[in-house]
């Protein structure tokens, strides 16, 4: 037989384990729409103009083309599914009354993995909580978010705060060239403090005691309330107080709160709060989400939500069990065979080119026979 060979990164799912993640997909679903989240289901491929339209330019690297031969234009398949519903909000939707709650599930495909996660094939599962800009709106996701994963059996969450706008406004009033800008930004996303004090600019202190100050929430904020900070950046500081206020209020003594104000490394398009989910057992983090900022035809609507990863949670899951399988050597009515499924069996039909004995039944992993109108067990 000629082995077949996939692309890096992508994968056949086999059973019973294609059977886990939807069933898994399903539930994460359900959770959502108990809040009141209603799905929509994008499609996998659009023109490569619409899916990197505003925000989405930061996934142009990310972004397999191929063209369209019938319109003659170019199409993307889609790295992300949050912008796609930032463009049925502000098109489709755009009538609807806000806040708009909307919640999906579907894969997605990369040009490149990620440093603890390699795969390029990913399903996305999770929502979008449109035209609201409030602390309690960044708050609530995280909270639906927490729910999920509930549902999902983990309760355990490390829950790792940010604030991706932050830089930007300690740099506003800087004037850098493309290779300083470079070099801090790159500092930044290392950690690098010695390179950061080679540098001069204004906030330089403030954004080296943001980048020290990392660490549990409460920690964090205290050290935080003491850095010189100009007023944008004090405005994301108190909205991040609040979020934590209620995450703390309304959230679990299983959960460790914690805070890195500078992080923004796979914030592509976030502006303002935003965070990683991290649960015991997964070397990277399960979900990410955060606020963001949807723009069409000159006007501009907040917008926040996230993304859970659910080939990572099903990693986390024990592994999965079939069902009850029965194996019928000889004749069934179809209303006994419906009894058969009502009652929690897999109806397996013996077909005559394989044989209809027992040692057939256990080649096919059944551990019940159906004779002489009864169920019995194989020894």
């Amino acid at each position: 037989m000629t082995k077949t060979l996939l692309p890096a990164g992508c994968y056949d799912l086999l059973p019973p384990y294609a059977r886990q993640e939807s069933e898994l997909s399903s539930a994460l679903l359900a959770v959502f729409e108990s809040f009141g989240y209603e799905q929509v289901s994008p499609p996998l491929l659009e023109y490569s103009d619409s899916l990197l339209a505003g925000r989405g330019a930061a996934l142009t690297s990310q972004i397999f083309r191929v063209m369209d031969p019938g319109a003659h234009r170019v199409m993307g398949i889609r790295a992300d599914i949050t912008l796609q519903i930032a463009r049925i909000a502000e098109n489709r939707l755009s009538h609807a009354a806000r806040p708009l709650r909307l919640c999906y599930n579907g894969l997605i495909l990369r040009m490149q993995g990620e440093a603890l996660k390699d795969d390029r094939q990913l399903r996305q599962a999770g929502i979008e909580l449109i035209g609201a800009a409030s602390s309690d709106a960044d708050a609530e996701v995280i909270l639906v978010a927490a729910e999920a994963l509930k549902k999902a059996g983990i309760t355990q969450l490390s829950i790792d705060l940010n604030l991706p706008g932050i830089v930007g406004s300690l740099l506003a009033s800087e004037k850098l060239d493309n290779e300083q800008a470079q070099k801090l930004f790159a500092a930044i996303a290392h950690k690098d403090v010695s390179t950061l004090k080679s540098l001069s600019f204004g906030y330089r202190d403030t954004l080296i005691g943001l980048m020290q100050c990392a660490g549990p929430a409460k920690e964090a904020l205290a050290a935080i309330e003491r850095l010189d900070l100009p007023e944008s950046a004090r405005s994301q500081c108190r909205d991040l107080q609040e979020v934590v206020s209620i995450l703390t209020k309304c959230g679990s003594k299983n959960w460790t709160l914690t805070i890195d104000a500078t992080e923004n490394r796979n914030f592509a398009y976030h502006s303002d709060i935003s965070f990683s989910i991290f649960v015991p057992g997964a070397a990277c983090e399960v979900g990410r989400g955060g606020r963001y900022r949807i723009e069409a035809d000159g006007h501009e609507e907040e917008a926040t939500g996230f993304t859970l990863y659910v080939e990572t949670l099903r990693g986390l899951l024990s592994e999965p069990k079939r069902g009850k399988r029965v194996f019928v050597a000889e004749g069934i009515s179809s209303n006994a065979a419906d009894k058969l499924r009502a009652e929690g069996y897999l109806v397996i039909y013996a077909l005559s080119e394989y044989g209809h004995g027992v040692d057939e039944a256990k080649r096919l992993g059944c551990e019940f026979m159906y004779e002489n109108g009864k169920v019995k067990e194989i020894k």
